[in-house]
């Protein structure tokens, strides 16, 4: 590629990831963006009364990740805990084995069908707050419930910062089942506005590395060290890492740089982690 085309492609890059909130490119981007805006003109229902939630959503359109709690998300993680305990102490195969050794045991079972409180959930304050944010209704792309606990000295993969690099209309939610401190691992993220002003020079930073990197097969590891790198010498005190009591509901976007599921020796961290997307059909589930 000349240096007009890398010139051209840099700035196609930077304007979609700017205009769309979503790494996926120029092409790919503004189609989910089309979708969503399809979906707030189609809700011909009025949005419900945001009450406390109100600053969170202001929070979250503004920076891309925010938390709260509530009795009703607390009675549910607690609910959910309770009913793991009772299988486990039943000698129930709760978690699948950890092949990569990364700490992150997924759960064995089938989240919908064992957990049926959880439409309670979306019903309730997170369905509220999905809905202001998206400005319609929503769908659940995905569901995965974890148990994380410590494995390696080392962050690997997702526990180091990363982006999920999906649709700009994606917003992904972790659940915590107990109360989370930071020495459990709950999810750190860092605001949208720093986040992106790291992915806007990224391909100028990392070009040639990248192009090295490729070539023995590991593009991920600069990426992860050079976002490691710039977040701690220029964004250390606007990271933020949401903790508190079981219940405690943390939506993030999916492209904003975070990383999670690290606990320190003698901590674990179970949670439910949500993607999310924009929808026209009056079913939130």
């Amino acid at each position: 590629m000349n240096v007009l085309r890398q010139a051209v492609s840099d700035q196609l890059f930077r304007h979609s990831i700017t205009r769309h909130r979503s790494r996926l490119g120029w092409r790919d981007a503004p189609r989910y963006s089309t979708d969503w805006e399809a979906c707030r003109k189609a809700m011909a229902a009025p949005l419900p009364d945001p009450g406390e939630l109100a600053t969170n959503i202001d929070d979250f359109k503004r920076d891309g990740v925010t938390s709260f709690h509530s009795s009703v998300t607390q009675t549910i993680a607690r609910s959910m805990a309770v009913t793991l305990a009772k299988r486990e102490a039943a000698g129930e195969t709760i978690w699948q084995g950890d092949p990569e050794t990364l700490g992150g045991n997924r759960y064995a079972g089938e989240v919908w069908r064992d957990f049926p409180e959880l439409e309670g959930l979306f019903r309730a304050d997170l369905g509220v707050f999905l809905q202001h944010y998206f400005g319609c209704y929503f769908r659940i792309w995905f569901a995965l419930l974890y148990r994380n606990s410590p494995k390696r000295e080392i962050r690997m993969g997702s526990q180091r910062w990363h982006s999920d690099s999906g649709p700009g209309s994606c917003v992904n939610v972790m659940f915590y089942l107990d109360e989370t401190t930071p020495e459990d691992g709950p999810l750190e993220a860092l605001p949208w506005k720093e986040a992106l002003s790291i992915f806007r020079t990224e391909r100028s930073a990392l070009r040639g590395r990248l192009e090295q990197e490729d070539a023995a097969g590991d593009r991920n590891g600069a990426l992860y060290d050079h976002y490691e790198r710039v977040i701690s010498e220029r964004h250390r005190n606007e990271v933020v890492q949401p903790h508190g009591p079981a219940g405690l509901v943390v939506p993030f976007l999916n492209n904003t740089l975070h990383r999670g599921g690290f606990p320190q020796p003698g901590h674990t961290r179970t949670a439910l982690v949500v993607s999310l997307l924009s929808r026209t059909l009056c079913n939130a589930l």
